[in-house]
């Protein structure tokens, strides 16, 4: 009886363990996105470089509308810096129809430390609201979907 018991409760834990970790792994990075910005988040990559940190933003863009390429895309640090990508990647020929962009920024190390705004087309994305950098030891690369 008391193995049964046991083994009931493995089972029903395993259940809810597996779930979390499926929707974990599967929500989207942020719940709610700025309309005007035309996109949302679907993960972002961070590698640390020495004393620099390689800041790869992954977007898709919203059903029904288009990138402007015409309008600036700047990533704002805590310390109100803002920076011009260092590489951008469109999927598919056309640019101006892509359903996805990957923006590659170049950040010092106290740049990343504090809040990262996105800021394109007419709207704002949070790329990283809290403080502090990343824990990763060089080239090591960490991904955030949240």
């Amino acid at each position: 009886m008391a193995r049964q018991l046991l083994r009931y409760i493995l089972f029903v834990a395993l259940v809810f363990s597996s779930l979390f970790a499926s929707w974990v792994w599967f929500r989207p990075y942020s719940w709610s996105s700025d309309a005007a910005a035309r996109c949302k988040v679907q993960s972002t990559l961070v590698t640390r470089d020495e004393s620099y940190y390689w800041v790869d933003v992954h977007l898709k863009v919203n059903t029904g509308v288009n990138h402007d390429l015409q309008k600036p895309v700047l990533l704002e640090t805590g310390s109100g810096a803002k920076l011009e990508p260092a590489e951008t990647t469109f999927a598919g020929a056309d640019m101006t129809k892509s359903r996805e962009i990957w923006f590659r920024f170049w950040l010092e190390a106290p740049q990343i430390e504090g809040p990262l705004n996105l800021h394109l087309n007419d709207g704002t994305l949070s790329i990283k609201s809290g403080q502090g950098a990343p824990k990763n030891q060089k080239p090591q690369i960490s991904k955030f979907h949240h």
